[in-house]
């Protein structure tokens, strides 16, 4: 079992998830890494990321960890990154497409 002392890169880190973490994603690159970990944040999984060299040069390798329960779909996702399917085409323009009245606004900082 991976520990609860994720450190500062996983504040976000939901207290209701107990139990066993498995390792779903290792790379030797810490920007590759920081991406995966966020699109399964994105996708509401938690993750522990670990690995990271300490100092001022922080250089990979990089290890996610996702709580077994979510393990499958952890996996699902990256392997959709993996195939290219989340890819943005070039003719998309999501600022075009995107209804600005119906955005969500973050009122907390105001």
């Amino acid at each position: 079992m991976v520990g609860r002392a994720a450190g500062r890169h996983n504040r976000g880190m939901d207290d209701r998830i107990a139990g066993e973490f498995v390792l779903v994603y290792s790379t030797q690159s810490l920007t590759d890494g920081y991406l995966a970990r966020g699109r399964l944040e994105a996708e509401g999984i938690p993750v522990v990321l670990k690995g990271e060299g300490e100092g001022p040069y922080r250089m990979g390798p990089a290890h996610l960890f996702v709580p077994a329960e979510l393990e499958v779909q952890a996996r699902l996702i990256l392997e959709e990154i993996r195939r290219g399917a989340l890819r943005v085409a070039e003719e998309e323009d999501f600022v075009a497409e995107t209804d600005w009245d119906q955005a969500e606004i973050d009122r907390s900082v105001d």
